[in-house]
């Protein structure tokens, strides 16, 4: 079991405008939902490569009942307290003009204190009771739940020496760092505000201080990989024609290396499986998901290489 932590879970929804006036009245040719959030891509991606995965998360009115319902079809157990207000509703735009891949993220329920206590509560008790093999900890937080949140989750896991996987960024990120967890990812655009390295390989490096698999993607430039001093990088052409959306990629990038680390002992395959995951989730239609049957097939073409540090 591996718990997946969601606490600003949407709906994502995918909308095909054929362009996009500004102050003009525009139709989409059609709309279609999933459900998202980062850890909900994680928590579905880890299903999908034959893991029992669990999510905690906040889960909000009408959309949030609809999210759990989601979760329950692919044998995810749900977790964490409900609230009044709808979960937050996320838009991404495919178009031939300049707003393809436009994403549009709204804002979430905003939480009171004994919700936020109930949150810690499902939280502790799970991986007290369940003691999950790892935790993968991702995303943004609704109003009300503070910068100290992911701080506070991950020093009440290492007691239990329970590996924590973190995917986030600004000054949510700055407040984790102290507590070490066992891997962060970010993309190299966070990287870059975050501790001032243009380049991915010295972000990479960087997070090694904090960390012990430090994931840097920098798009089509891949995966650079931090792990043991060892620096590697993956590259997986792509043709165009067949990438859908990116949205969710790094997420199901991200449940791959989480998986990985526990199955196999090679951290040059790591990166591989990671990157496949991602590409997978590239090619898919649906937001945020990928096959298995996809990575299966990807990560015998994914090219590896160590790189001199």
């Amino acid at each position: 079991m591996i718990l997946a932590v969601c606490a600003n879970p949407s709906v994502d929804s995918f909308w095909s405008l054929p362009a996009l006036d500004g102050g003009m009245t525009n139709r989409s040719n059609g709309e279609t939902y999933y459900p998202g959030g980062k850890g909900i891509h994680v928590g579905f991606a880890l299903r999908e490569l034959g893991k029992e995965a669990a999510i905690l998360g906040i889960w909000g009115g009408q959309t949030g009942a609809w999210l759990k319902q989601e979760c329950a079809q692919q044998d995810i157990e749900v977790i964490g307290p409900t609230v009044e207000q709808w979960n937050r509703i996320c838009l991404s735009i495919q178009s031939d003009s300049d707003w393809d891949e436009t994403e549009l993220l709204g804002r979430g329920p905003t939480i009171d204190a004994p919700t936020k206590k109930a949150f810690f509560q499902a939280y502790t008790h799970f991986i007290t009771e369940q003691q999950p093999e790892a935790i993968v900890i991702s995303g943004s937080l609704p109003a009300g739940l503070k910068n100290d949140c992911y701080h506070e989750m991950i020093t009440a896991a290492k007691p239990l020496n329970i590996p924590v996987f973190v995917d986030a960024s600004g000054p949510l990120l700055q407040h984790t760092l102290a507590t070490q967890p066992y891997s962060i990812h970010i993309n190299h655009h966070e990287g870059r505000e975050l501790c001032g390295h243009q380049e991915p390989t010295k972000i990479a490096q960087w997070l090694g201080d904090y960390c012990k698999v430090a994931a840097v993607t920098a798009g089509a430039d891949g995966l650079y990989l931090w792990v043991d001093n060892k620096l590697f990088n993956t590259y997986n052409y792509i043709n165009p024609s067949e990438i859908t959306s990116t949205v969710g990629s790094g997420d199901c990038l991200f449940a791959g290396l989480c998986l990985a680390t526990l199955n196999v002992e090679d951290v040059a395959f790591w990166a591989k499986y990671a990157a496949a995951c991602g590409t997978a989730n590239c090619i898919h239609p649906q937001l945020g998901m990928l096959k298995k049957t996809d990575v299966d097939t990807i990560v015998n073409t994914v090219t590896l290489k160590e790189l001199t540090v």
